[in-house]
């Protein structure tokens, strides 16, 4: 089968690694750490979940140095994709322009891939759904830099249409947050999109539900979760690599050493600041648009 096809995955916790599994012939062999970025860039921002240029850098290279190779989301999930080197999947959220402007050049110097997830409702918009203290907002991605980097074969990722807090929804809501951010990125790009993130790294088991009978095959959340032990592909963990992140801290999450637990108190603490844009933003005015779910 070709690489990047997924077939009913199931991956066991192991820390914040993943070990995939698979009910199908295909097997994952090794356990693969996924990482979560967010912005990258050095204008100010509040925002915590950033990096800046110089320390995206600093931690790419480091990357390489301990002979990580990076690894495609879909491409884990065949059997011909396995290699013997360190593997790690590199993923980035909200679909921010700085990740065209700053991260891509730095990626492509290391010979590093990744996965961009995307809002579509704000694609080369302003980052109107995030409450930023200063009212700063960030750019989004533009089509012809979401198609520039699909071409160049970066996997590109939904991340719902308007950024919600999916938990909070109603269903007919629910559905169409996840099918027309799929169908749309699908349309545009000419190929499928079978993997999403959790807005805020936010699900239950009605969203994970939702997300399968829409067509997806996989789901990646965030880390600080101290209490779960499993999980399954519509739930992988990601460890989240923000401003206070050094090459140091990097190598604790990846070799989860004994300091791996405070890591996990840090990325749980972090994660609970977007709770603001979820109380201060709201649900989205979904006004007269189409939201009939598809049965």
């Amino acid at each position: 089968m070709p690489c990047g096809e997924w077939t009913g995955a199931s991956c066991k916790w192991r820390g914040n690694k993943v070990s995939f599994s698979m009910k199908s012939i295909k097997q994952v062999k090794d356990e693969i750490p996924v990482l979560a970025y967010h912005q990258i860039s050095d204008d100010f921002s509040w925002s915590i979940t950033r990096q800046t240029k110089n320390q995206f850098e600093r931690g790419i290279r480091f990357l390489q140095a301990e002979g990580y190779k990076a690894v495609l989301p879909s491409a884990t999930f065949d059997q011909n994709c396995s290699s013997k080197s360190k593997q790690v999947i590199l993923t980035f959220d909200d679909g921010y322009e700085d990740f065209y402007l700053n991260a891509l050049p730095v990626l492509k110097k290391y010979g590093f891939t990744a996965c961009v997830f995307i809002i579509t409702g704000y694609i080369g918009k302003q980052s109107e759904w995030d409450y930023n203290w200063g009212r700063f907002k960030k750019r989004h991605l533009s089509w012809e830099e979401i198609l520039d980097l699909s071409k160049a074969g970066f996997e590109i990722g939904s991340h719902t249409v308007y950024h919600p807090d999916l938990t909070k929804i109603p269903r007919q809501y629910l559905n169409y947050e996840l099918r027309v951010s799929k169908e749309t990125l699908e349309d545009k790009l000419g190929k499928r999109v079978d993997i999403l993130s959790y807005p805020f790294g936010r699900y239950n088991q009605r969203v994970q539900d939702e997300v399968e009978r829409v067509g997806y095959k996989g789901a990646f959340t965030l880390s600080g979760n101290l209490i779960r032990k499993s999980c399954d592909s519509f739930s992988i963990p990601r460890m989240g690599i923000y401003l206070i992140d050094s090459p140091l801290s990097l190598k604790i999450k990846l070799d989860k050493s004994k300091l791996f637990g405070l890591e996990e108190i840090k990325g749980w603490i972090i994660n609970r600041f977007p709770g603001w844009t979820i109380i201060l933003k709201g649900t989205p005015n979904y006004g007269n648009r189409k939201t009939a779910m598809r049965v």
